[in-house]
């Protein structure tokens, strides 16, 4: 079977179930109903987007700076913050679509015309359900598989590009950490030979951990960092070495010494060619060592939790990506719960209190997950699925009481 025909098989399905799903009035304006809602969407979406990246901006630019990354890399690294804000900031759009889209039609006379003809309100309701599966589909890809992937390409791409830096030479008068290191590279020194030979050397200074209460403090009149290679080692090339240990000195010990506080332990100079593995240097864990960069089906995937606080810890983010995914199934009827409410003396502050119940769900729901976890790790996915059904049920029954208000105009003609 070619393409085209496997397409219009899948169409004339979704159509037939639609029209099963939706009856009469999907053949009427299921296009137009689903039209005005992904458009209110759409445009929601991109104000928050806007907003959150404007936010973001700063703290992006500021990680390029630190990392010493290419400017060019604060546009795909804003693209990828992008996903963080999804989840909730779809559920508040739907809610806006659906409600300014049936307002539209109760208020148009359109819905009034439906229920004359026989066909109940509550055939919108059917549509509005397959707006917010779509909307629970799309929050839980976004925000349990685009987003971890986002975030570890962005860990990515810092490490690279710091690595890089070292590797290429390092930015004079800057402090970088390690582990156990902080190093600091002062300015060019020219050289003392005059002429078109003439060279510019490299400072080093190296402030490193050994032991507890020992430290070891590196200098260099010129570094060079060679590799790494296939397996990951580099080489390590310091010219005019000197190295000098110390150790924290106790009361009764060095009592001679200036302030009491530290004795030198040793000496050491000259030139020194040092092999180290890369991640010596600078570490980057891999994806799943940071619960935030994994996908919601490696964290159910995930088998025996040797370490309780890592077991709770993927549960509370995995109950919190559920819990912002099931406020997409709540949106669309809050929003049908809204229309019936609105009328002349509601019409200015209906949606905004809408909107304020959505939000405080979503902080309520984020809470009682952090507050579930320690006591019971997967009542953390139980409690907001539950949640969910008792309070969809409710509004299908406020919904049901108030249906002839869904259908009658309840504001005057504009």
């Amino acid at each position: 079977m070619k393409a085209s025909g496997i397409l219009g098989t899948i169409l004339s399905a979704a159509l037939s179930v639609l029209r099963f799903v939706a009856g009469p009035f999907a053949q009427l304006y299921a296009r137009r109903f689903f039209g005005g809602v992904a458009l209110l969407v759409f445009v929601v979406m991109v104000l928050f987007e806007a907003v959150f990246l404007a936010e973001r901006f700063p703290m992006v630019f500021r990680a390029v700076y630190q990392h010493h990354a290419d400017p060019t890399a604060s546009f795909v690294l804003l693209m990828w913050n992008s996903t963080q804000v999804v989840d909730l900031a779809l559920a508040i759009a739907v809610l806006v679509g659906v409600y300014w889209t049936t307002l539209r039609l109760r208020e148009n006379r359109e819905l009034l015309v439906l229920v004359a003809a026989g066909t109940g309100p509550f055939h919108i309701v059917n549509l509005v359900l397959m707006v917010a599966v779509l909307a629970l589909i799309g929050s839980i890809t976004v925000s349990g598989v685009l987003d971890p992937a986002a975030r570890f390409a962005e860990r990515q791409l810092l490490f690279n590009a710091e690595f890089r830096a070292l590797r290429t030479g390092i930015n004079t008068g800057q402090f970088y950490e390690f582990p156990g290191r902080v190093a600091f590279a002062p300015a060019h020194r020219a050289a003392k030979n005059a002429g078109p030979n003439a060279y510019q050397t490299r400072g080093l200074f190296v402030y490193e951990d050994i032991a507890p209460g020992k430290f070891r403090v590196v200098t260099a009149d010129h570094a060079r960092l060679e590799g790494p290679d296939a397996q990951g080692s580099i080489v390590l090339k310091l010219g005019g070495f000197t190295s000098q240990s110390f150790a924290a000195a106790t009361p009764g010990e060095n009592a001679n010494a200036e302030g009491g506080k530290t004795s030198h332990m040793g000496l050491l100079s000259g030139d020194v060619t040092q092999a180290m593995m890369a991640d010596q240097l600078l570490t980057f864990e891999p994806r799943g060592s940071h619960a935030e960069e994994m996908s919601i089906f490696d964290q159910f995937a995930q088998g025996q939790y040797v370490d309780n606080a890592r077991h709770r810890e993927d549960m509370r983010l995995l109950g919190e990506r559920l819990s912002r995914s099931f406020l997409c199934l709540l949106a669309p009827f809050i929003a049908l719960a809204c229309v019936c409410m609105t009328n002349r003396k509601t019409n200015y502050f209906a949606l905004p209190l809408a909107c304020m119940a959505l939000m405080s769900l979503n902080v309520t729901s984020v809470w009682l997950v952090k507050v579930i976890v320690p006591l019971d790790p997967w009542g953390a996915l139980r409690t907001p699925a539950i949640v969910t059904a008792v309070l969809a049920a409710l509004l299908l029954a406020e919904i049901y009481r108030e249906q002839a208000k869904l259908a009658q105009p309840q504001l005057a003609r504009p």
